[in-house]
C-alpha cells in the first residue's frame, strides 16, 4: 500500500509484504542504500519526524494511517 507519494508530499512511503514500511528514495539515503526500511511502525514514525524537522511536507494523517495498519505491516508486533 502507498501511504504517501511525491507530488503530494516530500516523502514516498509504502509497505512491502514481508519487509514492512519503506521510505523510498529517501533524502537521508546514500548511494548504497537509497531507501529506508523500518523494522517497526514506530521506527518509521520517528524517521518521518526527522523529515519534518528539516522542513519536508508530510500528509497530515500519515502517522495515524501507519498506526492503524500496524498489524498488517508488522503481523508479529504486539501493539
Amino acid at each position: 500500500m502507498i501511504y504517501s507519494k511525491f507530488g503530494e508530499s516530500d516523502v514516498y512511503v509504502y509497505s512491502v509484504p514481508s519487509r514492512g514500511l519503506v521510505c523510498g528514495m529517501c533524502y537521508f539515503g546514500d548511494e548504497l542504500e537509497i531507501s529506508f526500511n523500518a523494522e517497526s511502525t514506530q521506527e518509521m514514525i520517528d524517521h518521518l519526524n526527522a523529515h519534518q524537522k528539516i522542513g519536508h511536507s508530510l500528509p497530515p494523517n500519515l502517522s495515524s494511517l501507519l498506526l492503524l495498519d500496524n498489524l498488517v505491516n508488522y503481523p508479529d508486533s504486539l501493539s
